[in-house]
């Protein structure tokens, strides 16, 4: 064997190695809740892979998993958006916050890439385009077998290294690889706290319509128990029709999902 083959050999095995252990990758994504605006909204993200297995979230929501992985529970305001978990059997499990209930939506992932001639260097490395139709959205991404994991942000993944940049063709979506890190704070993906209820697609839909239906049914009902105060702290009636009536035009306004064909039908 060839001096030359053998490091090349030596090489690869090393950097194969190197990557097939635990990994936090972050990503930075700017996205557009409304369509009609020209306003984004920016979040660091935090894809961690481990055991064989990943989850994608704000950097917010991992901080907060992080202390009540150690039995820090104090109040702090999530930020559950885009929470998916990325299994051995290529599932994706995305939850949902909708009030006080937490929900689990778990479906194969079926993605259907083609990749690309065209390179280019991004980010520090040697990367190769990619593109993908997915819930109706049409997309380009980048990925580099200098780091061969087959990951990316979301439910993205299976190319032959890892995606350091995604952006759909409308410019709603794009995340942007912004760093690599062996060591973090390992934590059972599931979670802390009470156990997210199973749902399928077509009943997740209906409690959303039921929530844009009655928002406040809860409050309005007196399950749960809830004061407004004015600027000067003073305690202020609950109107529930001005209330109901603000919340469904945020939820028609801000109807952008990033999984384009699965968007609510609001009335």
């Amino acid at each position: 064997m060839q001096l030359k083959t053998f490091i090349a050999i030596l090489l690869f095995s090393f950097v194969q190695n190197f990557y097939s252990q635990d990994m936090r990758i972050d990503y930075n994504l700017v996205y557009k809740e409304n369509t009609l605006s020209s306003e984004t909204v920016s979040k660091k993200m935090v894809l961690l892979i481990q055991n064989g297995e990943s989850k994608f979230c704000t950097e917010k929501q991992y901080q907060i998993d992080s202390l009540r992985s150690i039995g820090f529970y104090g109040f702090a305001m999530g930020d559950h958006v885009f929470d998916v978990v990325k299994d051995k059997q290529n599932r994706s499990s995305k939850y949902y916050y909708i009030l006080a209930d937490t929900y689990k939506l778990t479906e194969p992932i079926q993605l259907d890439w083609k990749i690309e001639k065209e390179v280019a260097q991004k980010y520090g490395y040697n990367c190769q385009k990619a593109t993908l139709s997915y819930k109706g959205r049409n997309w380009e991404a980048w990925f580099t077998q200098d780091i061969p994991l087959q990951e990316g942000p979301y439910v993205f993944k299976g190319l032959p290294g890892l995606i350091v940049e995604m952006e759909d063709k409308s410019h709603s979506y794009k995340f942007s690889f912004s760093g690599l890190k062996k060591n973090f704070h390992k934590m059972d993906f599931e979670g802390v706290g009470p156990k997210p209820m199973e749902i399928s697609k077509n009943n997740f839909k209906k409690v959303m319509l039921d929530y844009y239906n009655d928002p406040f049914r809860e409050m309005r009902t007196g399950n749960v128990k809830a004061k407004l105060r004015d600027e000067k702290g003073n305690e202020i009636e609950h109107d529930f029709r001005e209330m109901t009536k603000n919340t469904q035009t945020f939820l028609k306004k801000n109807n952008n999902p990033i999984e384009l064909s699965e968007a609510i039908k609001y009335p």
